[in-house]
């Protein structure tokens, strides 16, 4: 189903990069994510298989600073796994490059903060894990068959 024209233009603001930032604002004080549920029904999702992210604030790797967006998850035995697909662009996300330099993070899912630490798989590690959220989310798989870079899979396990 695809979206009318005045969704689409909201979609769109909300691909941007002011648009992040407040759909960002919105998913942390309301646990519901306006772009994510757009995106969702303009690929023909039904209301029902929507299902709000998450919050994954990370440490910019050269300011230090606090860097907070939005992304889709998969639970997975002790903690959750993302993907840095960035819709299926040649570059990494910066979030995944902010991941690497530090593994400290947060992450805020149904208005609940959790301190975790992000693990970048790849390789043999990233295998069983893609197998499941290509399952579950054939798109990812478009994205990986459109790009020459190998798409990470981040874990996020909580602190202790």
């Amino acid at each position: 189903m695809a979206l009318r024209q005045p969704q689409r233009a909201l979609l769109a603001w909300f691909g941007t990069e002011r648009g992040h930032r407040a759909d960002a604002k919105i998913l942390d004080l309301t646990g519901h994510s306006p772009y994510s549920y757009l995106y969702g029904k303009d690929l023909g999702a039904s209301r029902t298989s929507y299902r709000p992210p998450m919050n994954l604030t990370t440490i910019g790797r050269r300011s230090g600073r606090r860097h907070t967006v939005a992304l889709s998850y998969f639970p997975v035995d002790d903690g959750w796994a993302v993907v840095g697909s960035a819709h299926g662009s040649t570059a990494e996300p910066h979030w995944v490059r902010n991941a690497r330099a530090n593994p400290a993070a947060w992450v805020r899912l149904n208005r609940r903060t959790t301190p975790v630490t992000a693990t970048v798989l790849e390789g043999d590690a990233r295998a069983p894990l893609w197998a499941m959220i290509t399952a579950r989310a054939p798109l990812y798989d478009q994205f990986q068959a459109g790009i020459a870079r190998e798409i990470p899979v981040v874990l996020l396990r909580p602190r202790r």
